[in-house]
């Protein structure tokens, strides 16, 4: 039974992904830079079954570079959950094991902090920092 486009465009997007999840897994910033530039590419895709998305993985293997990467291009959205219930933020400190990078995803999530620049901030709101 021959598959129909469809079923192509899938698999095809399924692979596609996974080798993108691949590459901020293993912390191949090229490839993620590359991956980031194939429009097919979703940045908030979740890995079916645990749910983690590329800003997950980066925040729990402490891929520092490869979540500047990903947050730069401010199209992820960072209040995604993983099957677990846990954002990037959290899955940064409770594996990853690095509160700044938890405390800096949640700054970005919730809009405050240092996370944030200037004009992105409320009128009057102050920095740890100042």
């Amino acid at each position: 039974m021959a598959n129909s486009p469809g079923q192509t465009d899938d698999a095809e997007r399924r692979r596609l992904h996974a080798a993108f999840l691949e590459a901020v897994n293993i912390g191949d910033i090229e490839r993620v830079r590359q991956a980031l530039a194939n429009a097919a590419i979703d940045i908030n895709y979740a890995e079916p079954g645990t749910g983690l998305t590329a800003l997950h993985i980066a925040a729990g293997r402490n891929a520092v570079a490869v979540l500047r990467l990903l947050v730069a291009t401010e199209r992820c959205d960072l209040g995604i959950r993983d099957a677990q219930g846990r954002t990037a933020a959290v899955v940064a400190v409770t594996v990853g094991r690095n509160p700044a990078v938890g405390r800096y995803l949640a700054d970005l999530q919730h809009g405050a902090g240092i996370a944030v620049p200037a004009q992105r901030r409320r009128p009057g709101e102050q920095t740890d920092s100042g």
